[in-house]
This record gives structure tokens, C-alpha cells and sequence, in this order.
């Protein structure tokens, strides 16, 4: 790369700021959602809504890396799975539990991090990957 964007380059950094001005918004409104609905019972503490959306979002990566070539993948991966799933807000979240709720912090570690990767794989064997 020759620090310019040439014509090919111009069109990949639109489908990453079109997905993500769609995932990021998106992440928002499922985070919250499940946040609200768990506030008022035991589990509250646990980040569900963190949970939900990248879980949700390695599910549809294995989608995407199975059906997709081109601008698609870069829009639906890199911009909408990228601003759909948080590792910022996982490290943010579970370095929180650790003084309030240490079981939960290993839940938190260890649980969200193996959904994710089970969600992706399982996903994107079934998309023929």
C-alpha cells in the first residue's frame, strides 16, 4: 500500500463503514435489550447482553467466511461483525467481575470465549466450511 486509496481500496472501505455503521447500532440495540429484560433477576451481574451479541456475531461469521468472497465478506465480517462483536467490551465487563463476582469472572472468561468459538464452528460447518 502506497498510503492513497486506488480504486479497488475505495470500495473495501466502504462496505467496512457501511457494515459497521449497521453493526455497531445493532450491538447496541441487542446488548441493551438483554440487559434490561436480566436486570432485576440473580444473573444481572453476568454481561448476558455481551454474551448474546458475540455469540450471535461468531455465529454469523462462520456464515460469512462459508458463503461469502469479495466486498460482501469485507461488509458483513470486517464492518458488520466487527462492530457487532465487542472483545474491548468482553475485557471491559470481565475485568469488572473480578471484584464483584469471581465465579461469574471465570464464567465470564472461559464460558463466553468457548460459546463463541463453538457458535463459529458449528455454524460454519453447516454452511459447508
Amino acid at each position: 500500500m502506497t498510503g492513497h486509496l486506488i480504486a479497488g481500496d475505495a470500495w473495501m472501505w466502504v462496505a467496512v463503514i457501511v457494515g459497521a455503521a449497521v453493526g455497531a447500532p445493532m450491538r447496541y440495540l441487542v446488548e441493551t435489550t438483554v440487559v434490561i429484560r436480566l436486570r432485576n433477576t440473580r444473573w444481572h451481574m453476568f454481561p448476558w447482553g455481551l454474551l448474546a451479541v458475540n455469540v450471535l456475531g461468531s455465529a454469523l461469521a462462520g456464515v460469512v467466511l462459508a458463503r461469502t468472497t469479495g466486498d460482501l465478506r469485507v461488509l458483513l465480517l470486517t464492518g458488520f461483525c466487527g462492530a457487532f462483536t465487542t472483545f474491548s467490551g468482553f475485557a471491559w465487563q470481565t475485568h469488572g467481575l473480578w471484584s464483584l463476582a469471581r465465579p461469574m469472572w471465570w464464567w465470564s472468561v472461559f464460558g463466553m470465549t468457548s460459546a463463541c468459538v463453538v457458535a463459529f464452528w458449528i455454524v460454519w460447518k453447516l454452511s459447508g466450511g
